[in-house]
């Protein structure tokens, strides 16, 4: 396991990076978009590999979910998320739909 709810999102983030998931990707339109190479990677193309939540140091509300995600071309990489009231429920239910890393 990567990531830990005992990590900020950042040091999260820092710890994906040294274990080769180094691809930002965005949700549009039912797809991810890696924002190195541009390239759209649809549901069939993407195995969700782990996942943790992050609350507000501050605010508990404040919620935040990072993903970790391989897709079939090697790209590896994280895609972020507010969580809770404040999520991106698209995204949240594209990612959902992955299939899981065994």
């Amino acid at each position: 396991m990567i990531l830990s709810e005992k990590n900020t999102l950042l040091e999260d983030i820092e710890a994906a990076r040294k274990e080769g998931y180094t691809s930002d990707f965005m949700y549009r339109e039912g797809h991810l978009i890696c924002r190195t190479n541009n390239k759209k990677y649809s549901k069939s193309d993407c195995t969700l590999v782990e996942y943790c939540r992050h609350e507000g140091m501050n605010d508990p509300s404040d919620s935040s979910i990072l993903f970790l995600i391989e897709c079939n071309d090697g790209t590896k990489g994280c895609l972020s998320s507010a969580y809770g009231v404040h999520a991106e429920i698209e995204l949240i239910e594209f990612v959902r739909s992955l299939e899981k890393k065994a």
